[in-house]
């Protein structure tokens, strides 16, 4: 990159920097209003922070102007990375995290959707933190960029390039701005209809409004972002409801569903959730693994009955499939389940949910291209050596299988697979069980965050590091932190032109 392009990056990189600092005002208010004054200074000192980075950064830069598509993956990448450093500040200065290091993990964990935690002693974080830890679900949910980009911080220079490379390869309106409004517009309703159900729950079950509405909030949050944190430390199974396990449910479902999807029921159109080739898989994705999984936990004896079986056999499918991580479970039971449940949720976590949504994983649709290819090569094999073999799909209009679309969906199946084996295999040199081991790593790389108990404060610091990376590469899809990396070594090389 040359001079004008560093300050280019550097300007909108500021401009990113200044709306996460505005949404720490968020938390900052939260702990005025329950007079928890040590938090609100951790957030006057990250506001602060936030606010001097970014001021200096768009100092530095130049006039906004229109981006590159490489532009545009390296401030994408540098993004995420600055935002989990400074997100990061008001989390160790709280003194529930052992080091910069565990903390920087909860921020990135958060912002990824990831749900994996390191926080200690959970049960009595200040409800300023808890807010902001759930607000980077809220924020990474919907992407960083999708953000700024609806509140148009002065970025609409190069909004299109900057959407599209966080990984959202779908337009919704004709305006990318309007798009990403949209996009809130969504999550705003999902998330007002979840807050109030869980708040009606809360009071039913004897919980406070005022702490009754806060764990409803951020409960919504955490299912529709598909993000896994929870106020409590034993996470969902704090509340021992049937009532707040379904409304996480409907949420999580509603988040990993593409946003697409949403806007074509939203326009009266009920039919092309059930005619689409990515809402199909994924709807069998999570029957088959449902059943496999009851089977499984049947067959262990450790539960009390069929009810029970079927709550938390689903629950925990549905929470692995959709890249929620929301659990009932202990993390000591996962050996209890049995071996066909354990490997029935790594693989409902490697598979994920849909593209342009909130989840992680490969995606229901490059399953659904794969399993569409392989019906393809069968007919080929079938028919006569002079027949012209096609097959279609629907995924909002009526489209061909090309060979593109399916060399793009099997280089994304291979990046992942070869991202979770590596991630278990490193954790197992550690010394944990190799299933184990691979249940963590597939949970951070998918952005899902259920959890062994592998990922703590106690853990090696190389595994810290290694599921950090594992959640941002899974998150932004691998090609926006590679560009970054192959820029970050090759400014200063000159190009190679073309004889």
């Amino acid at each position: 990159f040359n001079w004008n392009e560093m300050r280019s990056i550097a300007h909108f990189l500021g401009r990113l920097l200044y709306g996460i600092a505005l949404v720490m005002l968020l938390p900052l208010a939260t702990a005025l209003v329950f007079r928890e004054w040590d938090p609100a200074l951790d957030y006057v000192v990250g506001i602060s922070a936030t606010a001097f980075v970014a001021t200096l950064l768009v100092n530095l830069g130049g006039d906004a102007r229109n981006l590159s598509r490489r532009e545009a993956l390296i401030i994408s990448g540098l993004a995420w990375l600055t935002a989990t450093a400074l997100g990061a500040l008001p989390l160790v200065l709280s003194g529930h995290y052992g080091s910069y290091l565990d903390a920087a993990f909860e921020a990135a964990s958060g912002f990824t959707t990831s749900g994996l935690t390191l926080t200690q002693n959970a049960d009595h974080l200040a409800n300023a933190h808890n807010m902001w830890r759930h607000l980077t679900h809220l924020l990474g949910g919907q992407g960083i960029i999708v953000a700024a980009v609806s509140l148009a911080i002065g970025i609409k220079g190069g909004a299109f390039s900057l959407y599209l490379a966080e990984a959202r390869d779908e337009q919704i309106l004709p305006n990318v701005v309007h798009t990403a409004r949209f996009i809130w517009f969504v999550t705003g309703t999902y998330v007002v209809l979840g807050t109030l159900a869980l708040t009606v729950v809360g009071l039913w079950h004897g919980m406070s409004l005022d702490r009754g509405f806060l764990h409803a909030f951020w409960l919504t949050i955490a299912a529709y972002d598909t993000g896994g944190f929870a106020p409590q430390s034993q996470n969902m199974l704090y509340y021992h409801s049937a009532l707040f396990e379904v409304v996480t449910v409907v949420a999580m479902l509603a988040g990993t569903l593409n946003f697409n999807l949403h806007a074509d029921m939203w326009r009266g159109d009920k039919g092309e959730i059930f005619h689409n080739l990515e809402a199909r898989t994924l709807a069998a994705n999570v029957l088959i693994l449902t059943a496999f999984t009851g089977a499984a936990m049947g067959a262990s004896r450790w539960f009390s009955g069929p009810a029970e079986i079927v709550r938390k056999g689903a629950y925990h499918i549905i929470s692995a499939n959709s890249g929620t991580g929301h659990q009932t479970l202990y993390t000591a039971q996962w050996a209890d389940v049995g071996p066909g449940a354990f490997y029935a949720v790594i693989l409902a976590m490697a598979f994920g949910g849909m593209m342009s949504s909130t989840a992680g994983g490969i995606k229901a649709m490059r399953i659904g291209l794969m399993i569409k290819a392989v019906v393809l090569e069968i007919r080929r094999v079938l028919s006569p050596h002079t027949a012209v073999v096609r097959i279609k799909f629907h995924h909002l209009t009526d489209r061909q299988l090309t060979p593109e679309l399916v060399a793009g969906a099997l280089m994304m199946f291979a990046l992942y697979i070869v991202t979770y084996i590596t991630g278990g295999l490193i954790g197992a040199a550690y010394g944990y069980p190799l299933d184990q081991a691979l249940f963590e790593s597939v949970s951070a790389a998918a952005n899902v965050g259920l959890s062994t108990g592998i990922t703590s404060p106690t853990m090696p610091t190389g595994l810290k590091i290694l599921y950090t990376a594992q959640m941002w590469f899974g998150r932004l899809e691998f090609f926006t932190l590679l560009a970054l990396v192959v820029a970050i070594f090759t400014t200063g090389v000159p190009r190679r032109t073309r004889a």
